[in-house]
């Protein structure tokens, strides 16, 4: 297991506290413009046909922003500006609005997820749901927070009792795993299509034993994997490898993730 992180490369807990400030304050600002979304204006499409909203992009320019005026020797991954500095120490993999589809509909799944990994490892992690009104945040050797109060698993260790969370099917498909659906259909005992972070937040209330995700981008999951590895879980990708970067992503409250893992794999 990785060492703690040391909030002092960020700032020391006022560090933190401005990187979550921040954070807060762009979802607000997300939720501000969501009523001239709602309407059809500040619409786009990007190459892959998934869209963007000018909300997206002020959200990310706010947090780069403030990545930039603090932390300026950092690396950046973003959904709509990509990556720099390669190489960094540090490095930031923000998620403007993740969930833009929801964003579009008046759904309340949608989050500002913002996480930093040292050296590859994600060591912060920061979700916030604005229209639900609920932050997480969770630093590696620290422990995992929602809304103030720690994250709590449910202890569930069977699969045949387990209530897996997944995001959109599509992911499935395009990910050439279709017969997995069936897998967990038949393998465990309840399935719900909570998507975005709010898979994840169930996850961490204890509502959920599972999220798996088998199209994701870093961005979509690094704040997700420290959230959950500090609440006593695992987080990895489908090939068990505690990674960001890889083949997809499961998350669990680790008692039942091996066995998640082998059900998928022989599907």
């Amino acid at each position: 297991m990785a060492d703690a992180f040391d909030l002092d490369r960020l700032g020391g807990l006022r560090g933190l506290d401005a990187l979550v400030d921040t954070v807060l304050g762009a979802g607000e600002l997300a939720l501000a413009m969501q009523r001239d979304v709602l309407r059809g204006e500040g619409i786009a499409r990007k190459a892959d046909a998934s869209p963007v909203t000018v909300a997206d992009q002020a959200v990310e320019a706010r947090i780069r922003a403030h990545v930039e005026a603090r932390h300026p020797g950092a690396g950046w991954l973003g959904e709509e500006t990509g990556a720099a500095g390669e190489g960094a120490a540090l490095r930031f993999v923000v998620d403007p609005i993740d969930g833009t589809r929801a964003f579009l509909r008046g759904l309340p799944t949608w989050s500002v997820l913002v996480a930093v990994e040292a050296a590859g490892v994600p060591s912060v992690g920061i979700a916030f749901l604005p229209a639900a009104g609920d932050l997480y945040v969770g630093v590696r050797g620290s422990g995992a927070r929602v809304n103030g109060r720690p994250c709590r698993l449910s202890s569930v260790a069977a699969l045949g009792e387990a209530l897996v969370c997944h995001g959109a099917l599509a992911q499935f498909t395009e990910a050439r795993r279709e017969s997995a659906l069936g897998a967990l259909a038949r393998g465990s005992y309840t399935q719900r299509g909570l998507a975005d972070f709010a898979g994840y937040g169930a996850l961490l209330r204890g509502q959920a034993d599972a999220v798996v995700d088998p199209g994701v981008e870093p961005y979509d999951v690094a704040a997700a994997a420290v959230l959950v590895r500090e609440a006593g879980g695992r987080a990895t990708d489908l090939r068990g490898r505690e990674t960001v970067h890889g083949d997809g992503f499961v998350a669990s409250n680790g008692l039942l993730h091996d066995a998640l893992l082998g059900l998928i794999d022989a599907a």
